[in-house]
């Protein structure tokens, strides 16, 4: 059941009462994302009163898993240890480890001791693993058959557990819950019934282990156009397994984190962020821009006596840097896209780099000439408007292939040094292109000055 406003109005009355059974019977019925979006939504009494009937359903742990980050914290924190081993004791793996890596690390304990034993030991693997890693985002609730059965038999258990369990890849295991192999659902049908899914199996397969980081997994995932992937530890057990959904919260995550980098924002800024945060979040990126601007106006300040000469270079300066660094960023999208994408399988970094900066040659002398040839046309002074055409013309395919260079070599520099790309390229690449761009331009046309009496 879907939430609208005459629902959720229902559902708020009914909080009153807190526990009621009519309250029950609904959030036993809506989808955990539209609970987890109306929990955000409610005031301080309301969303404690939700909590308490979601914990009593045993809905909690699927609803909190659908919180953002940064409201999720302030909820937990809020939650005393009781009800939040309650709320663990009711959840999946992947649901209490979600939660648990939200929770203070002092606060484990306590809450971990009162869960059966299975359970607490695979929370605490979970913890063991590095953040953004495989072993974070497995699921370990995974179907698996055992390789002494026959087709028929393995098509029988298919039968049993298809409505238990969402079953991708029938993954085949032999002592100690090694992987074996993976059979395709197609063989298990054609095959005589009698056979062993030993001899069935494909041997060759792609496995991840649970340390590897989660863009690896989301690129292998998108790279052989899996369903799913199953994680193995160094014996070889399978240990879990990586579903398509899982990968795309990872591409949607990454896809964030670039876009906000570009932009110098932190990733927990969001349009539900407090104006505290986001403060804290932007000034530094804002007070680094300061002085990077401040560093390319000094490229200004040295030409200032040619500024005041020619009038004409303080309208049209802003030509150059305002087309170059278009081109500048550009080039550093593709690059810091083909880095987030593996396109670099395709095509060596260097051939890569070349093709931008031959790219960036063409725009400058297609975009310069045309510069030029409107100044030309525009100021009556012929002899005038042509030298200046020309050092616009000149200075725009300098700056272009720069800028070009630049935006392709930046993000490449940054991902050798074991930086992210995306973060900081955009800054540095505008500040390098608007230097040169000015430099270029008013040295152009001091050197003009200097050597043509038309000026």
């Amino acid at each position: 059941m879907k939430l609208n406003p005459t629902n959720t109005a229902i559902v708020k009355r009914l909080l009153v009462g807190r526990n009621s059974r009519p309250l029950k019977s609904i959030l036993q019925r809506v989808e955990p994302a539209d609970l987890a979006s109306l929990l955000t939504q409610l005031h301080r009494l309301e969303k404690r009163h939700l909590l308490d009937a979601l914990i009593s359903v045993q809905r909690a742990g699927s609803v909190l898993e659908q919180i953002p980050e940064s409201q999720l914290e302030d909820l937990l924190e809020s939650l005393d240890d009781e009800k939040l081993a309650r709320i663990l004791k009711h959840s999946t793996i992947s649901e209490g480890s979600h939660l648990l890596q939200h929770v203070e690390a002092t606060r484990h304990e306590p809450l971990l001791i009162n869960l059966d034993r299975e359970k607490r030991e695979k929370l605490l693997h979970f913890l063991n693993y590095p953040e953004d890693s495989a072993g974070r985002i497995m699921n370990s609730h995974f179907f698996s058959v055992p390789d002494h059965l026959t087709a028929e038999e393995g098509l029988e258990l298919i039968r049993q557990r298809a409505q238990e369990e969402s079953i991708y890849y029938i993954y085949c295991t032999g002592d100690n819950n090694q992987l074996t192999g993976v059979v395709s659902l197609r063989d298990l049908a054609i095959r005589s019934p009698k056979t062993p899914l030993k001899d069935l199996a494909k041997r060759e397969m792609v496995t991840v282990p649970p340390e590897m980081p989660s863009e690896e997994v989301a690129q292998l995932v998108s790279h052989y156009d899996f369903i799913a992937l199953p994680v193995v530890d160094s014996n070889h057990r399978i240990i879990g397994v990586i579903t398509v959904d899982d990968v795309l919260d990872i591409i949607e995550e990454q896809a964030t984190a670039d876009i906000y980098a570009t932009a110098g924002l932190q990733e927990s800024d969001r349009v539900y962020s407090s104006i505290s945060e986001k403060i804290v979040n932007r000034t530094p990126w804002m007070m680094l821009n300061l002085v990077l601007a401040g560093a390319a106006s000094m490229v200004l300040y040295f030409f200032e006596s040619t500024l005041d000469e020619l009038v004409i270079l303080a309208i049209t300066k802003n030509i150059v840097t305002s087309t170059s660094g278009n081109a500048a960023i550009q080039s550093l999208t593709v690059m810091t896209r083909g880095l987030a994408v593996n396109d670099f399988q395709f095509i060596s970094k260097q051939k890569a780099m070349v093709r931008e900066i031959i790219v960036g040659l063409f725009m400058g002398t297609l975009t310069g000439t045309l510069a030029g040839l409107a100044i030309y046309i525009l100021k009556s002074d012929v002899a005038y408007s042509l030298v200046v055409a020309c050092i616009m013309a000149v200075s725009m395919v300098l700056t272009s292939i720069v800028a070009c260079t630049a935006g392709s070599s930046v993000p490449l520099l940054l991902k050798r040094l074991g930086r992210d790309p995306a973060v900081g390229s955009g800054v540095i690449v505008t500040v390098v292109t608007d230097m040169f761009g000015f430099f270029s331009f008013l040295g152009l046309a001091t050197l003009a000055s200097h050597y043509w009496s038309l000026i």
